[in-house]
């Protein structure tokens, strides 16, 4: 069953990828309430990583859109590993101003982790996502982004033990 979570996500991510404009990602996250633990950190140790992605996204309507993204993520700390996968997002864009517009986000990935959490039973991940950002018009076709996300990666209870990770991802992106 989990397979074909996996494979309809991956599916659906890719789904709208032939006319979609391309965003290209850099971002910076760390951990974000993790229960317990304090701010930014993972049994009470830092959690940070550094993520690059790319967004294909499809208009559906001048404020909708569907996106595709495929990432990887170095993980800085506690300890050195990587993350890769693809997540599947809705965009809505809600304020569309002459030199920039705003949008919310939010969707579901998948992802297979390096590392081995102690309370994660599991290397491969769900994410549920949300965020908020803005889109800057810099050229007659070139477009500056600045996003920030919530992050949550667990196993969704398909084995125990289904620690989460929670992430704050700062991001920044352009589109040509």
């Amino acid at each position: 069953m989990k397979k074909i979570v996996f494979i309809a996500l991956f599916l659906f991510a890719f789904s709208s990828v032939a006319s979609a404009r391309i965003i290209y990602n850099l971002g910076y996250g760390f951990g974000l309430l993790n229960s317990g633990n304090g701010f930014s950190k993972l049994d009470k140790k830092y959690y940070d990583y550094y993520k690059a992605s790319v967004d294909f996204e499809h208009f559906y309507t001048k404020n909708f859109s569907v996106i595709a993204e495929p990432f990887v993520a170095y993980v800085n700390r506690p300890t050195e590993g990587v993350s890769f996968g693809v997540s599947s997002l809705l965009r809505y864009y809600f304020l569309n101003e002459t030199t920039f517009r705003t949008f919310a986000d939010g969707g579901l990935g998948v992802s297979y982790n390096t590392l081995q959490y102690p309370d994660q039973a599991s290397k491969y991940l769900f994410m549920p996502q949300v965020g908020l950002g803005i889109e800057f018009n810099v050229g007659k076709s070139t477009k500056m982004f600045i996003e920030d996300r919530f992050i949550h990666m667990s196993c969704a209870s398909i084995k125990e033990p289904n620690g989460a990770v929670n992430s704050n991802t700062i991001m920044i992106g352009i589109s040509f």
